[in-house]
């Protein structure tokens, strides 16, 4: 597995994002949408998806709240 393969699908990449409207640091798959908090290992399953983690939070189903961080 390459560093950045996602580990729930092993198909996309996994991204670091910035949640505009809260700040948290968050990594995506680009392909599943598997999500992990900032501090999660990425070696133990996602909890959760980028729908469900915005739905919970209350905040728009939008990827445009969500900042790619270089």
């Amino acid at each position: 597995m390459e560093p950045d393969e996602c580990p729930e699908c092993e198909a996309g990449r996994v991204i670091r994002y910035r949640v505009e409207s809260t700040q948290e640091i968050v990594r995506v798959c680009d392909e599943c949408d598997a999500l992990w908090e900032a501090g999660a290992d990425l070696t133990s399953p996602s909890v959760t998806t980028v729908d469900q983690y915005l739905t919970v939070r209350g905040l728009p189903l939008l990827w445009t709240g969500l900042t790619v961080i270089v």
